[in-house]
């Protein structure tokens, strides 16, 4: 009868050990999971993460390679790209319900900004986050989905490159202009704040901040850089979500930087694109009416 007890125990024990085991070699591939589906569900389009690493003996998180896809119809480069994101954070913080993080950090942040046929690949997005700040599109099954507070985010080395006129090839590159920004901070994202007030943010909701932190720094360095029309239409649809209010947001540009791009220089660019387009226009008018001459 003791021998059975002992064969049940060290049965139980196995499994135990098994599962501890199972669980710590496959952290890494549901934290994956986890931020991609979060991604996805915020802003509407494929958001994919080449590699997540969870160390649990050393309190650490990182990843590197997420993707943001550009929503259809507008270019194959992502709307948005991460190079590397790392926290400190303990293991027993981590079984909690929600997790405070002192400090999160994304690096080497690249965003595309583009209009083709009068809608923007912004505008879209910015609707998909208002769709999730009402709670208007369909709610995420999961009840114990995990929260965080952070106490400071931090965002650095954004290139925000805005496509002015959506032009193929050569006239493309010549009207496109990059946006340099070295940092964007928030504080005590998910202690208040719209709709999230001391309660923690989920990662859909983690996602939405930050891809609307990056926009409001474009709009925000871009003033004088950009044109009104795509300068307006950025701040018109942060505005209607106004998530970012209270988390004291600072955003750390090179003023030297920025100079070089005035707006004259960028309505420039623009009118020898439009030119260029329109050029390519009339050679195509006149190609024509030369093609049906010969057949005659």
């Amino acid at each position: 009868m003791i021998k059975k007890l002992m064969l049940v125990v060290f049965a139980l024990v196995l499994l135990v050990i098994g599962a501890v085991v199972f669980a710590f070699y496959s952290i890494d591939s549901i934290a994956k999971r986890a931020i991609e589906s979060g991604g996805t569900y915020a802003l509407g389009v494929p958001t994919t993460l080449n590699s997540a690493d969870v160390g649990i003996l050393g309190g650490t998180f990182s990843m590197s390679g997420l993707n943001v896809a550009n929503p259809p119809g507008y270019g194959s480069s992502p709307f948005l790209s991460l190079g590397d994101g790392s926290v400190a954070v303990s293991f027993s913080s981590l079984r909690e319900s929600t997790v405070r993080l002192p400090h999160l950090s994304l690096d080497d942040l690249n965003v595309s900004l583009e209009k083709k046929g009068g809608k923007a690949n912004y505008s879209v997005i910015l609707d998909n986050l208002s769709k999730l700040s009402s709670g208007s599109s369909p709610s995420k099954s999961s009840g114990n989905e995990k929260k965080f507070v952070i106490n400071e985010l931090s965002l650095k080395n954004i290139k925000v490159g805005v496509d002015l006129v959506g032009g193929p090839g050569a006239i493309g590159n010549l009207t496109k202009v990059t946006i340099p920004i070295q940092e964007v901070k928030l504080e005590n994202v998910g202690q208040t704040g719209s709709g999230v007030g001391g309660s923690g943010v989920t990662l859909s909701q983690l996602s939405s901040i930050i891809v609307q932190a990056v926009l409001a720094a474009a709009a925000e360095k871009g003033n004088g850089i950009l044109p009104t029309e795509i300068l307006g239409e950025l701040q018109g649809g942060l505005a209607n979500l106004g998530q970012l209010d209270k988390l004291g947001m600072k955003v750390l540009a090179d003023p030297k930087e920025l100079e070089k791009l005035s707006a004259g220089k960028v309505t420039e660019a623009v009118e020898q694109g439009k030119k260029a387009v329109d050029d390519a226009a009339k050679k195509a008018t006149d190609l024509i009416p030369g093609l049906f001459d010969k057949k005659k």
